[in-house]
């Protein structure tokens, strides 16, 4: 394995453990008008927010085409994505349909309105219950970084 491939691993790694420990505190809460009352609450939902994005841009731009590319997969890492994702689902690391819908959520995220609360709130926990889609195609993607 390269060291471009554990660097990035191990940046997720530290992600997924930031991440974690927001979720945690999410899942323990009820998410709803009076939660955003707490400025702490608003923190931690930013926070997890944020981890979020940065994990599927992550994995997404980087670490998908670094391991097709030491899998011998792909000759280069300039591979549209489509075709990434369509490498992954032949090596059932992955569904299409699955990071798609991830990566829907994430732009429900970016275009969500402040000012309409139930929709931020209904955005956090769509975001909130596809964490763990996330967290289980990187540990296939895991899994297939030993074969190397």
């Amino acid at each position: 394995m390269t060291t471009k491939l554990k660097e990035t691993l191990t940046i997720c790694e530290q992600i997924f453990k930031n991440c974690d420990i927001d979720y945690d505190e999410l899942m323990s809460k009820n998410i709803d008008n009076d939660f955003f009352e707490d400025y702490q609450n608003t923190r931690i939902i930013n926070s997890f927010l944020f981890n979020y994005s940065k994990l599927q841009d992550k994995i997404g731009a980087k670490l998908f085409k670094q391991l097709l590319y030491e899998l011998k997969e792909i000759d280069n890492t300039s591979i549209p994505m489509i075709d990434v994702l369509n490498i992954l689902e032949k090596l059932e690391i992955l569904e299409k349909t699955q990071w798609d819908n991830l990566r829907d959520i994430r732009n429900l995220l970016a275009h969500e309105y402040p000012f309409c609360m139930q929709e931020r709130i209904e955005n956090i926990k769509l975001t909130l219950e596809s964490y763990e889609m996330l967290k289980n195609i990187y540990k296939r993607v895991k899994n297939a970084t030993k074969s190397i």
